[in-house]
């Protein structure tokens, strides 16, 4: 049992404030003098950096003995108490990087929380002491509570696929839910006496009694993700269907009826019974609030500001519905009437996502709270640019072969590019809501993406254009996508238990993965000429050769929640473990080593191979880059060479220092730091201007199979 003291920090928000959020964007400076990169790090030694700025995440909310509203903040690693006049108060927890889930009033006048990455169930006092209690399955990753008629509170672990049961005084029991992998999520107390849960893989309702007597109910909708749930004044358990796009209504009795929600892909996540004998429930792509009476009539009121990400939802005190703006960094509240008022929280984590090489030899990274992209040097130096669109939710950036950094936007609903500069441009997805998920490199020099919420793949050139192709495949949730060895690009289809592969042309095959359930998550090439991908939920990492063929490795860490996964210049395959906090290591014979991040309740997310010889990755619990030796050096050289005379001809040599074959080379060449106009060829003519200046190069290379991109600048030379 960890407890803490309560430090809270008070801030005084008024009503209705705009949300203004001054970003100071870093001048992007290439140190092109210099020359070199920072060496790599000896095999499995850690560099963490410092953390990013961004919002708090606020996630769940509930409504507390005291009158007020309790919040998690799920980056700013807090449990937060608002004044029904909007006076925020934060406590921080004492396991960092606890990833605060949802929360509920227990029948001791306290408020209980689940700590998804501390493996633990939190609870605060009114006055703001905090105690945790370690939960038994290790790795079990509890998200829901809720108070049961038994006096205890109840609890859901997506990873454990179990529903516990803890006591006043901490002691924990816990029940297997029969469906194997099925994710619990939310849980909420039914009208007979039982606790009532979503199943979001297994697809079902599912009840279970005092004695821990369990009974799983089907959805009609197949592969409709159901999520929130919660108890009607009709006697029904309502819930949410997250890919479903609809809300749906269970009697005791198990009969299911469910209403489409206007907008199209909206997200529905949350819902609570509001004073007005209707339901009220959050649209986090639809960036709405929605209320449905108990005859399935919808009303949606839209948020003030696009991109806000509704995210929790509760009833109050005097007939308010209260919610989180988990990207606006806001809680807010709705009456009955639909009129909002929102109240900014501190600032808090940048919470980083995807995470890529860039062409000018540093290494880029989205910031999913921050609302920014980012740069870092291999020595650790940041700087930070604003994403255009307000709370855009940018996830996966790549690199494309304009030499610019191409970036998804999850609700902003848009691709995003961004210079070495810094300058931003966006391109709106033509499928409204679709959530564009990662990004990567084609063969045919143009960027593809997956559509999560629209079901499609889609592909942007560099000017801009879009095309979609439809998946096969309903509600298949996609997510990684990468290009493979055989001129095609191979994505990950979380929802549909399936790997697929479209070629340039838009035919799309796909692969069932053997594990049920399994929901593979990211892919990419490895240098044995096949794809590798891990299973989110299966714990294992597959590798599918190109006539489909797949063999899959169990992780020796039970319930790591693989996810991110690219390919090291040591000849293998690196990945991260999001729920024990590891960079994981296979080679192509199968073989597994796992690495523990120094950092705790990290929870790394995407990976990737940086140009100095490290793979670098996100750590998105605790707001910071890091990276992990693989006893590999600089990846790419470049020198100047030839005589350094008015006249003469300079030459860009470069270095590859991989078992990578090159695709493509670029060249850049610069006087005194600054880029010269139209000098992108390997060799450069000395010019009168030239004259006592520094002239320098930069090498970008583009490595197969996985179209990586790897930029070094060389030492500066003088010209007499």
């Amino acid at each position: 049992m960890r407890r803490s003291t309560p430090q809270p920090t008070a801030v005084a928000s008024p009503t209705r404030v705009a949300l203004g959020i001054a970003l100071a964007v870093a001048a992007l400076i290439w140190a092109l003098a210099s020359g070199g990169m920072a060496s790599a790090s000896a095999f499995g030694a850690f560099t963490t950096f410092k953390e990013l700025t961004g919002g708090s995440g606020p996630n769940a909310v509930a409504l507390g003995p005291d009158g007020n509203i309790w919040s998690t903040e799920i980056s700013g690693n807090t449990v937060g108490r608002i004044t029904p006049s909007g006076v925020v108060t934060e406590f921080r927890l004492p396991s960092s990087g606890a990833a605060p889930a949802a929360i509920a009033a227990g029948p001791d006048g306290a408020m209980w929380f689940a700590e998804q990455t501390a493996n633990s169930i939190g609870r605060v006092t009114m006055d703001g002491v905090v105690t945790e209690f370690p939960i038994p399955t290790v790795g079990g990753a509890p998200v829901g509570i809720a108070a049961g008629p038994d006096g205890a509170m109840w609890f859901t672990e997506i990873n454990g696929n179990t529903i516990g049961r803890i006591t006043m005084e901490g002691v924990v029991t816990e029940f297997v839910v029969p469906t194997d992998q099925s994710r619990p999520q939310q849980i909420a107390a039914g009208p007979d006496g039982a606790m009532w849960f979503t199943q979001h893989a297994g697809h079902a309702i599912g009840r279970i009694t005092m004695s821990g007597t369990i009974t799983e109910l089907p959805v009609p909708t197949g592969g409709s993700a159901p999520f929130g749930i919660a108890a009607g004044p009709d006697g029904a358990m309502w819930f949410t269907e997250r890919i479903g796009n609809r809300i749906g209504r269970m009697t005791m009795a198990g009969a299911v009826t469910e209403f489409r929600i206007p907008t199209a892909g909206s997200t529905p996540h949350s819902i609570a019974a509001g004073a007005d004998g209707a339901m009220w429930f959050t649209e986090q792509a639809g960036n709405k609030i929605g209320r449905i009476t108990m005859a399935g009539r919808i009303t949606e009121f839209r948020l003030a500001n696009a991109g806000d990400v509704p995210t929790g939802i509760a009833a109050g005190l005097n007939g308010l519905m209260w919610f989180t703006e988990q990207s606006a960094n806001k809680i807010s509240r709705i009456t009955m009437g639909g009129k909002i008022t929102e109240y900014p929280l501190p600032r808090d984590g940048g919470t980083p996502v995807g995470v890529a090489s860039g062409p000018d030899g540093a290494m880029w990274f989205t910031e999913h709270a921050g609302n920014k992209v980012g740069r870092i040097t291999t020595a650790g130096a940041i700087s930070q640019f604003a994403v255009r669109t307000p709370r855009a939710i940018p996830v996966s950036i790549a690199p494309g072969r304009d030499g610019a950094m191409w970036f998804t936007e999850f609700t902003g609903n848009k691709i995003g590019r961004v210079t070495m500069a810094g300058a931003v441009t966006e391109f709106t997805v033509p499928t409204a809501g679709s959530s564009p998920a990662v990004i990567a490199p084609g063969p045919d020099g143009a960027m593809w993406f997956v559509e999560r919420n629209g079901n499609n793949i889609g592909r942007i050139t560099m000017s801009g254009g879009i095309r979609e192709f439809a998946m096969p495949t309903a509600h298949a949730v996609a997510w990684g996508i990468a290009p493979g060895p055989d001129g095609a690009m191979w994505f990950a289809e979380a929802g549909a238990n399936k790997i697929g592969r479209i070629t340039m042309a838009g035919a799309v095959t796909e692969f069932a993965v053997p594990t049920p359930a399994s929901s593979p998550a990211s892919i990419a090439a490895g240098p044995d000429g096949a794809m590798w991908f891990t299973e989110r939920n299966g714990n294992k990492v597959g590798r599918i050769t190109m006539a489909g063929d797949i063999t899959e490795f169990a992780l020796p860490t039970g319930a790591a929640i693989p996810w991110g996964i690219a390919a090291g210049p040591d000849g293998a395959m690196w990945f991260t473990e999001r729920a024990r906090d590891r960079i994981g290591r296979i080679t192509m014979s199968g073989a597994i080593t796992e690495l523990p991040v120094p950092t705790a309740g990290a929870a790394p997310w995407e990976i990737a191979a940086g140009p100095d010889g490290n793979m670098w990755f996100s750590e998105w619990a605790t707001s910071r880059i890091a990276r992990v030796g693989t006893g590999r050096s600089t990846i790419v050289t470049a020198a100047v060479t030839g005589v350094r005379a008015v006249g003469s001809t300079l030459t860009c040599a470069r270095g590859n220092r991989t078992r990578w074959s090159i695709a493509s080379t670029a060249y850049s060449w610069f006087r005194s730091g600054t880029r010269i106009s139209g000098a992108n060829a390997r060799s450069y003519i000395v010019t009168r201007r030239d004259t006592g200046a520094a002239i320098s190069c930069r090498v970008a290379l583009t490595l197969k199979p996985a179209l990586t991109q790897f930029g070094a600048p060389s030492k500066a030379v003088a010209i007499p």
